[in-house]
C-alpha cells in the first residue's frame, strides 16, 4: 500500500502534541520532522491568515507590476521570520540544557515541534477579529497563551533530550552489535524476550489527538473561507493601479521648506513621477539619490518629480524634516496621512508611479528600482506624448 505523504499526517501530529506531548516529542527526537512541519505551518499561515495580502501580490504579479514578485517573497519571509524568532532561541535552549546529550540537529527538530501553539494562536486571533472586529486585546491574550504553551513544550523537549543514551554508550553498543556473533534468539533459549520501547505514533494517541487535529484543520479552513469571502467582495480594492487608469487627483501640503501645496491637476500636461516613501524604509532612502539624479536630468525635458511622504503616524513632522535635512531632496515633497496612498492602492514602499501627460498611469514600480529601468519608462512616457 502506498505510503501517505507526511503533510497529510500533520493534523494528527499536532493533535498528539496536545494529547500526549511527551510521546510526540519522543517521536520527533527519534524520527525528526519537526522543522518540516514548521515550514508547512508557515505556508498554511500565509494562505489562511493573510489571504487578502497574498491575493493582492498575485494580482500585482499578473498585472506585471514591477517588484511584485519580491513582495511575494517578502510576505512568505515575514511569516518565516515570525517562526524563526521562536524556533531558533528554543533550539539554543534545548541544546544548552540537554548538556552531554545535546545533538544540534535533533535539538532543532525538537524545538520546531514546539511551534504549533503559535500557529493556533494566530488562528484564534484572526477568528476573534472576524467575529468581533479588531482589538489589540485579542493578540495579547492569544500570544500569552501561546507563549505559555510553547514554554511548557520546550521544558518537556529538554527532558526528552536529556533522556537520550550517552553518545559514547550508544556508539559502543552499536559497535558491539556489529561484531557480535549470531546467537540464537532469547525466546528460543527458553528465556523471555526483552521488551523494546518505540516512540508512539500519532495514530496511537487516541481519539483526543484526532479531535484536536480535526479542530485545528476546521479552524484553519473556516478562517480561509472568511478571508476568501472578504477578498471576493473587495477584489477591486486589492487590484493594483493599472496602466491606462486615470491617476487619482490630490492636493497635499509641501514640507520641503516651500510654502503651499502640490495638486495633481496643476501638473497635467507634464510627465509626472510620484514617489511614495517613508523615513523608516531603507529602499526608500536608497532611491533618493537615484530620483534626485533623474530629476536634474529629466526635469528640463518636461518631467516633474513629487515625493509623497507616507510615514503617517510613524514619525512626527519634525522627524521627517530632520530626515530631509540629512537626505536632501531637490524636488517638491508633500506629506500624506494615508488617504492618497489608499487611493493609489499602495502595496509596499517605495511605490513609484510614472504618469503620462494625459494624466494616465503608464508604469508603477515597487521596491528599489534601477535608474535605467526608470529612464526607459520616462522615455516611453515622453515619446507617447510626442515629447
Amino acid at each position: 500500500m502506498a505510503q501517505r505523504h507526511p503533510v497529510f499526517g500533520l493534523p494528527a501530529r499536532i493533535g498528539q502534541l496536545a494529547a500526549s506531548p511527551d510521546a510526540a516529542l519522543a517521536r520527533v527526537d527519534a524520527d525528526g520532522g519537526g522543522l518540516r512541519d514548521v515550514l508547512v505551518l508557515v505556508a498554511a499561515s500565509v494562505v489562511a491568515f493573510r489571504l487578502p495580502e497574498l491575493l493582492q501580490v498575485v494580482l500585482a504579479i499578473v498585472g506585471q507590476t514591477s517588484g511584485a514578485f519580491m513582495r511575494l517573497v517578502g510576505l512568505c519571509g515575514d511569516q518565516a521570520r515570525q517562526a524563526a524568532w521562536f524556533v531558533l532561541p528554543a533550539a539554543v535552549a534545548v541544546t544548552v540544557l540537554a548538556r552531554k546529550q545535546r545533538d544540534a540537529s535533533r535539538d532543532l527538530d525538537l524545538a520546531a515541534a514546539c511551534y504549533p501553539p503559535h500557529f493556533v494562536a494566530l488562528g484564534l486571533e484572526r477568528a476573534l477579529t472576524a467575529l468581533a472586529g479588531p482589538n489589540e486585546l485579542y493578540a495579547a491574550v492569544t500570544n500569552g497563551l501561546a507563549i505559555a504553551a510553547m514554554s511548557l513544550l520546550v521544558w518537556r523537549a529538554v527532558r526528552v533530550a536529556r533522556a537520550r543514551p550517552p553518545a559514547a554508550s550508544a556508539a559502543a553498543g552499536a559497535e558491539a552489535t556489529a561484531i557480535a556473533p549470531e546467537v540464537e534468539p532469547a525466546s528460543q533459549q527458553g528465556q523471555a524476550p526483552q521488551a523494546t520501547t518505540t516512540p508512539a505514533t500519532p495514530a496511537a494517541a487516541g481519539n483526543g489527538a484526532r479531535a484536536v487535529g480535526a479542530a485545528i484543520v476546521g479552524l484553519t479552513l473556516a478562517i480561509t473561507a472568511v478571508q476568501a469571502v472578504w477578498s471576493a467582495r473587495h477584489i477591486d480594492d486589492l487590484r493594483p493601479m493599472r496602466s491606462g487608469q486615470i491617476a487619482p487627483d490630490f492636493s497635499l501640503p509641501r514640507i520641503d521648506g516651500t510654502p503651499g501645496a502640490v495638486a495633481m491637476a496643476s501638473l497635467r500636461g507634464q510627465v509626472v513621477v510620484l514617489d511614495f516613501w517613508a523615513t523608516w524604509c531603507p529602499p526608500c532612502v536608497a532611491m533618493i539619490p537615484v530620483l534626485d539624479d533623474l530629476h536634474h536630468a529629466w526635469g528640463p525635458r518636461g518631467v516633474s518629480f513629487v515625493g509623497v511622504n507616507s510615514d503617517g503616524g510613524g514619525a512626527t513632522l519634525d522627524d521627517i524634516k530632520a530626515f530631509m535635512a540629512a537626505h536632501p531632496i531637490g524636488y517638491p515633497v508633500v506629506i500624506d496621512s494615508g488617504d492618497v496612498g489608499a487611493r493609489y492602492r499602495l502595496q509596499a514602499l517605495p511605490n513609484l508611479f510614472v504618469i503620462g501627460r494625459d494624466g494616465r498611469i503608464r508604469a508603477s514600480f515597487i521596491g528599489y528600482t534601477r535608474k535605467e529601468t526608470l529612464e526607459r519608462a520616462l522615455r516611453d512616457a515622453l515619446d507617447a506624448a510626442g515629447g
